[in-house]
């Protein structure tokens, strides 16, 4: 090899091949301090997967959120069907007794009145957060990606109807046929509803899952793999080291020169 003074380029070599190992170096202690693949200018698509799958659970939660607060209107709905169903069994006991011997009519009349007062009063007063419970659900369940129950009709940013009585029969004479039509009634109703609390809390949990798949997909496409940069780090620093001994050793090149000299 000739003697070169002006450029040495053997120490030119090692000094960029000292500055790669360098970067990657940092690049590996920028992903490991911030947990980020995109980090030290690394995996930058990383970020743009979990901005999307982000925004997925975001629409997921609010989902959650929704199914929640119908479920919540149901299970109020089913005790006020469960009061409603006890009152016209009352009434219906009451209208029975009119036909005993020597039944006082008037107090049993007045009883039926009262108790008729009641389930007005429960149907038409009863509310959930400021709702009337006889109100009409709607739940969207978004992306038509999944269905749960016989009754779940989910459709591309459709949304879920659930109706809940909103008419309702109210004996007037107190016969006990009234009381007794109303009670199925309010008996088949309840049924509805029960079914329709059922495919919520099932809708419930499958939202549950896919939000916590959502999260698991966000990790996976974000968060770097410590292990993985934990090495690339260790094999960056020992190169560093080596192509820094190596720098000194090419810096020392020109000095032979002077030996010639001498």
């Amino acid at each position: 090899m000739a003697f070169q003074v002006n450029s040495n380029v053997t120490a030119l070599n090692v000094y960029n091949n000292l500055s790669v190992h360098q970067t990657k170096s940092s690049a590996a202690l920028a992903r490991i301090s911030s947990g980020l693949k995109a980090a030290g200018g690394g995996d930058i698509a990383s970020q743009g997967t979990a901005a999307t799958l982000n925004a997925a659970l975001q629409a997921t939660q609010s989902s959650i959120s929704q199914v929640q607060n119908a479920i919540n209107r149901l299970q109020a709905a089913d005790a006020a069907y469960g009061e409603l169903i006890a009152l016209g069994q009352k009434g219906q006991e009451a209208g029975s007794r009119l036909a005993d011997a020597g039944a006082d009519s008037s107090a049993l009349q007045a009883s039926m009145t009262a108790l008729t007062n009641g389930i007005t009063s429960i149907q038409t007063n009863t509310q959930v957060n400021g709702t009337v419970w006889t109100s009409a659900i709607a739940v969207d369940v978004g992306g038509g990606n999944f269905a749960a129950g016989p009754t779940l009709n989910v459709a591309a940013g459709g949304a879920y109807a659930l109706l809940l009585a909103a008419t309702v029969t109210t004996p007037g004479s107190g016969t006990t046929a009234l009381y007794t039509n109303y009670v199925e009634e309010k008996v088949n109703e309840r049924a509805t509803n029960a079914g329709n609390l059922a495919s919520m809390q099932n809708t419930l949990q499958v939202l549950n899952s896919v939000a916590a798949n959502e999260v698991a997909g966000i990790g996976e496409a974000q968060d770097t793999d410590i292990a993985k940069e934990m090495m690339n780090l260790t094999s960056a620093n020992i190169m560093t080291d080596a192509a820094t001994a190596m720098l000194a050793q090419a810096m020392q090149l020109p000095n032979a020169v002077l030996r010639l000299i001498q």
